[in-house]
């Protein structure tokens, strides 16, 4: 299986690129949490500096593998969707679903490994630039200087590696089951899969909401408060970002629920495929989602500590820090976000063809795919922000006694102004272009 994986890479060299490229920037960014630790355990590191130069690497790194994984399972679902005849095939000449697993975790892990040098390259380079960072604002000794070694860094890579394959192991179940020559899926195992997915939606927002509310037993001035809350959002916006098609059903209702908004032919073709199709606007979900919820969570905590932390404090000192993370973590989703937008959009080429000799025009179908990208868009970031919102709210009331500072609309209306002219920018143009070639 591993021979023909590697055969059957210049048959979907896009795909490939989209998950190498997730591969990429994720590896950069454990890599760059693991030069700070393993400076952090340097023999040449002052012993005051080993504490932060320890533990800020190992939570922000937590995040990172945790966002890391959910993307490439996301990705690799995405990629497969465009597979099903390939996939089908296989099955038919005999391969078992534990084979056509084993084949795409073995492109997946061949894609990773092609970008382990690239990636390690970029990560010391964004490590050494937080570390530049770190010593300026005050945070370590300026004799610590920046020496994260090799073992560390490399098993960043390995563990990158090892998620990537596991990531696409998971993600590849369903397409893999799916049977060739019967109901592509069985009532029992579609109800199975759904509720295993609610269960673990359901975990993550727990744990989520859980964290953040534990801020309410520490005091203003515990740095355990910020350590909490940052995860707390990347939770909650994961689990709300697993739960991508209940939110897809929400735009059906919502459609459904306004008759009187403009029903030309780009709305009516959109209204369809929402429908019949809801999994086509699934990637739009899934990683807006995350990509709002993380963002406008951090940035609103941050936001909170640079107005009421005394200015000689430890967390005020973090915030250059933090936002430097937050923007690294934001790149790393939008990028996610317009590879499975664009792989998603170019499956759609056929659907695009049979629109255009039915007499539908070039404007009609793109203004189908803004209408789509739009509609999952306002649910995903009115659901991101209230899932935010919910994780800030404890760590406001602990700062300031009162939970009005949550309710700061800034952070919100720029991560939904970033994730929305990403989401529609790149549906206009890889939609414009995909029409076009279609």
């Amino acid at each position: 299986m591993i021979a023909l994986a590697c055969r059957l890479f210049r048959h979907h060299r896009a795909t490939a690129l989209a998950t190498g490229l997730v591969a990429l920037v994720g590896m950069a960014l454990v890599v760059a949490m693991a030069a700070l630790l393993g400076t952090g355990l340097a023999d040449g590191t002052a012993r005051a500096d080993r504490p932060f130069l320890t533990q800020f690497p190992l939570i922000m790194g937590g995040w990172v593998v945790a966002i890391v994984v959910f993307a490439m399972v996301s990705t690799v679902g995405v990629t497969l969707s465009g597979r099903a005849a390939e996939i089908g095939g296989l099955r038919l000449i005999g391969a078992t679903p534990r084979q056509v697993r084993v084949l795409v975790s073995a492109e997946t892990l061949a894609v990773s490994a092609a970008a382990a040098l690239p990636g390690l390259g970029a990560g010391y380079l964004l490590g050494w630039i937080l570390m530049a960072s770190i010593r300026s604002a005050g945070l370590t000794d300026p004799a610590s200087s920046f020496a994260p070694g090799l073992g560390v860094p490399v098993a960043g890579v390995a563990l990158v590696l090892v998620a990537s394959t596991v990531a696409a192991w998971i993600g590849s179940r369903k397409p893999a089951e799916r049977s060739p020559v019967e109901d592509p899926v069985p009532a029992t195992s579609k109800q199975r899969r759904e509720k295993g997915r609610r269960v673990v939606a359901a975990v993550l927002l727990i744990a989520g909401v859980g964290s953040a509310s534990a801020v309410l037993g520490l005091s203003a001035d515990n740095i355990a408060t910020t350590a909490m809350t940052g995860p707390a959002t990347v939770l909650t916006a994961i689990g709300l970002a697993v739960l991508a098609p209940e939110l897809v059903n929400v735009v059906n209702r919502i459609l459904r629920g306004f008759p009187a908004l403009p029903r030309g032919a780009a709305a009516h073709l959109a209204a369809i495929n929402l429908s019949a199709a809801p999994e086509r606007v699934r990637p739009v979900v899934t990683f807006l989602t995350l990509l709002v919820g993380v963002s406008a969570g951090t940035l609103s905590m941050q936001g909170i500590e640079n107005q009421h932390a005394s200015a000689d404090s430890t967390a005020q000192v973090l915030a250059s820090i933090n936002y430097l993370v937050v923007v690294l973590i934001a790149l790393f989703t939008a990028i996610a976000l317009t590879n499975n937008l664009v792989a998603a959009i170019g499956r759609r080429r056929e659907e695009f063809a049979v629109l255009s000799l039915i007499g539908s025009t070039t404007r009609q179908a793109r203004g189908m795919l803004l209408r789509e990208t739009t509609a999952a868009t306002i649910v995903s970031v009115a659901v991101a922000g209230i899932g935010a919102l919910v994780c800030v709210i404890p760590f406001a009331i602990v700062k300031t006694g009162s939970p009005a500072a949550a309710f700061d609309a800034g952070p919100y209306l720029l991560s939904i102004a970033i994730g929305a002219a990403i989401a529609l920018g790149v549906t206009s143009v890889a939609g414009s272009r995909t029409i076009r070639n279609a």
